[in-house]
């Protein structure tokens, strides 16, 4: 049943307006759950699908185009988008009945976490920064035991919002005919060609256009150095008919009211959402008291420019709102003044205002990008809120096929969402509305326990398993571990420096084993902070990744994230306690007393936490002495540089298990040394030495000990002669300037141009440079503080 269906469209000949053209290259990924009989017909359901997405195409003929950068002659920058009528849309199959319940969905509320983004969607990609074609549009088609799950990702450089709701409206109604047999083989495509000029219908008008008539908007490049790498969240949560009404009357300005005082649901909901979370980070050490909070939301302006219906293009003004966190903080008062405040500042928006900002990008499109004024405040004091309540989703009908034709749950996945990130979904039927939030897991916690958030909002929508304090441990079955274990007894203890290289105790590193399947410890770094040591301790079972294990790295990784953003931590280096083995991979023994729903949680988990350690901040080394084998590999490549002993031995042996690698090693092998080494391990499954490994620059220190020459060598001496490269590596980076460091990394995560000026800006006015221009010039060692 696993399938990919290309979609031919009408010849079109589309302008994009430069409002299009420098929205970033990302999909729209809307998620809908249907239920269907027991015996429904899939191959039945899968053909009228495709009878109605190639109808739909017809309908919009550029769903079937493709986006690409601007050519050279156009003034090409890598901030600008065009789209091509060479392309196809998809309609791709995926068969998960074996994998995944409707009922089980439905039993947890449709859990965010169910909804993993690889698994589900065809792009799992969140923005594309690349020279080949991106499609517009793929529609995915996932058949659960029960129901489908439908993905609707659609490309936002041509169509936003709204627009997408109207293609959804299209192919809802050519479904339906479908299933009445209005509609059938065979499909022929329109051979007239689709004009439609967008430059004029969005358009600056002849103005010059001034970056000052829009606060939510800048010119300046992206300081990728300001935005701090954090662990985050995304929760979804609801708020029934009777609290929003409640909600409204209290945000609602105190009689006498006057005409202008009126506000809307909306604008009730967005200032509970704006107060409470800027509360909740004050409370977690985010925001300071004395901070200006900032919200950012779009505002839908097809009737202002008097724009044709359906009108499929990006046609939206971003509106930003300030005021001081000091009055906002106010239950009462603050939520009152928030609303008002949102309210007159979407009244403000007019057709002069959208068409002076749409002249400013067309006057300055070669010379700079306009972008979000707020971007690098997104984790401290500003939040960015879109709202899906008016789309009418649920009031959609799709038809017999999916039972009675209704959506039943609307979701977004978490993967591509960032912090400060609020989705407000479309409203149920009941009335309740639903919204997904992406907080830090501190925030997340000071925001559940806020007494005017919990007055409106009773409870997240979730399984009763999955708690912020805890959660990991209850999907897991294993204790939930305090921090005083983490850090405390069991914590292996420094006896001393010997050439740079802390040295462990061998009677507290024996007793801390049984206790912990991590230990930490942590060396004094160059300048400021320090460097973490993580090492594997699982030697009874080769360092295997068991349930315990995951959930130790996930909370030590918890702990670096904080550390690492007060400059306390500079690098990591994830090592081994065992002589022989880094890690032998996944816990197989463990996984085989698994049932189904707990080996996909915990392949989601360990994705998800290993996402996390290659999301570091800081630089990462991974210390491989010995066997590193499936998940071990994977965990190595998770990190920025890898150190091997000249007895280590890797591989990634799945497919002999007749399964792949599926925790990030398909792709991250391939960027490391290229597809073609990719390919011969991941299809032989073979072992490969480390003499070969380096040939291949999959590591990039490569450690020889003469006595590996004698019969029995000494593996721990060959460990420990490892474990002191990588900390003499990680000394050696520490030694430049800490911010300059994660500059760095921002800048080799997109490596083009305008990701290098951009980093390069965000360290100009920094301490740190100064400090190293006056050592340079008085000829002494900098001394760096971070800043």
């Amino acid at each position: 049943m696993d399938k990919s269906i290309a979609i031919s469209g009408p010849p079109f000949d589309l302008k994009l307006s430069y409002w299009d053209r420098t929205y970033p290259p990302t999909h729209s990924k809307r998620m809908l759950c249907f239920a269907t009989a027991e015996n429904a017909n899939r191959e039945q359901i899968v053909e009228q699908l495709h009878i109605a997405l190639h109808h739909t195409v017809q309908r919009v003929p550029f769903l079937a185009g493709s986006v690409v950068p601007n050519s050279e002659e156009e003034g090409d920058r890598p901030w600008l988008r065009n789209i091509s009528p060479n392309g196809h849309a998809y309609l791709d199959v995926k068969d998960l009945s074996d994998q995944i319940s409707y009922a089980d969905l439905a039993k947890s509320n449709f859990d965010q976490k169910l909804f993993d983004a690889d698994q589900l969607c065809s792009l799992p990609q969140v923005i594309y920064i690349q020279q080949e074609p991106v499609d517009v549009c793929r529609f995915r088609v996932n058949l659960i035991q029960g129901g489908v799950i439908l993905v609707i990702q659609i490309l936002h450089t041509v169509i936003d919002g709204s627009g997408v709701t109207e293609c959804l409206k299209i192919f809802a109604d050519h479904f339906r005919k479908a299933q009445a047999g209005q509609l059938g083989l065979p499909l022929e495509t329109a051979k007239e060609t689709y004009v439609s000029d967008r430059t004029a219908l969005v358009s600056g008008g002849g103005r010059i256009g001034a970056i000052e008539n829009h606060p939510a908007f800048t010119t300046s490049p992206f300081a990728h150095g300001n935005i701090k790498g954090v662990e985050h969240a995304c929760r979804t949560f609801r708020i029934s008919r009777e609290a929003l009404v409640d909600l409204k009357k209290a945000a609602s300005p105190e009689f006498p009211r006057h005409g202008d005082d009126w506000i809307s649901t909306g604008d009730a909901l967005a200032a509970l959402i704006w107060r409470s979370i800027l509360v909740a980070r004050h409370g977690a050490g985010a925001l300071s008291a004395d901070a200006v909070a900032k919200f950012g939301q779009p505002v839908d302006c097809r009737k202002l420019l008097g724009l044709p219906k359906p009108y499929f293009g990006n046609a939206f003004y971003i509106m930003r709102t300030d005021m001081p966190f000091d009055a906002l903080r106010s239950p009462q008062a603050g939520l009152r003044t928030a609303a008002s405040l949102l309210r007159a500042d979407v009244k403000a928006v007019t057709a002069d205002r959208i068409r002076d900002l749409v002249a400013l990008m067309e006057r300055i499109r070669l010379e700079s990008h306009t972008r979000l004024s707020f971007q690098e405040d997104l984790g401290s004091s500003a939040i960015v809120y879109t709202s899906h309540f008016k789309f009418n989703i649920y009031d959609m009908d799709f038809g017999p096929a999916f039972g009675d034709g209704r959506v039943k749950a609307f979701r977004h996945p978490e993967r591509g969402t960032i912090v400060g990130a609020v989705i407000v979904m479309p409203k149920c039927p009941d009335g309740s509305c639903e919204f997904t939030i992406t907080e830090t897991i501190e925030t997340l916690r000071c925001l559940e326990t806020d007494p005017l958030w919990t007055r409106y909002i009773a409870r997240r929508v979730h399984s009763d398993d999955d708690d912020t304090t805890n959660a990991h441990a209850q999907r897991m079955h294993v204790p939930n571990v305090s921090s005083d274990s983490i850090h405390g007894r069991c914590v292996a203890r420094t006896n001393g420096r010997t050439n740079g290289v802390t040295t462990v105790a061998t009677e507290l590193e024996e007793s801390a084993r049984p206790c912990r399947t991590i230990l930490s410890r942590s060396v004094d770094a160059a300048h400021v902070g320090q460097i973490s040591v993580i090492e594997l301790n699982r030697p009874k079972s080769m360092n295997a990744i068991s349930r315990q294990l995951l959930l130790e790295l996930d909370q030590e990784l918890d702990s670096v994230y904080a550390r690492a953003s007060r400059s306390e931590v500079r690098a990591v280096i994830i090592a081994s306690t065992h002589d022989k083995v880094f890690c032998a991979g996944a816990d197989l023994k463990e996984r085989n007393s698994m049932t189904h729903d707990e080996t996909r949680h915990f392949l989601a988990d360990l994705r998800r936490v290993f996402s996390k350690l290659a999301a570091l901040p800081v630089p990462s080394i991974a210390c491989v002495s010995g066997l590193a084998l499936g998940g071990g590999l994977e965990l190595a490549l998770c990190c920025h540089l890898r150190v091997f002993s000249s007895n280590a031995v890797v591989g990634l042996p799945e497919t002999k298990l007749a399964i792949i690698p599926g925790a990030g090693g398909t792709y991250r092998l391939s960027r490391i040394v290229g597809p073609s080494h990719a390919l011969d391990m991941v299809l032989t499954g073979r072992q490969v030495s480390a003499v070969e490994a380096a040939q291949m620059g999959l590591c990039n220190r490569l450690v020889f000990s003469g006595k590996l020459v004698r019969p029995d060598p000494d593996l721990s001496a060959v460990r420990r002669l490892t474990l002191a490269t990588a900390l003499s590596l990680a000394h050696d980076i520490s030694a430049g300037g800490p911010v300059a460091i994660r500059a760095a990394l921002s800048a080799l995560a997109v490596p083009n141009e305008e990701a290098e000026t951009a980093a390069y800006a965000s360290l100009l006015g920094t301490r740190d440079r100064i400090e190293a221009l006056h050592a340079f010039q008085a000829k002494v060692s900098p001394q760096y503080l971070g800043i």
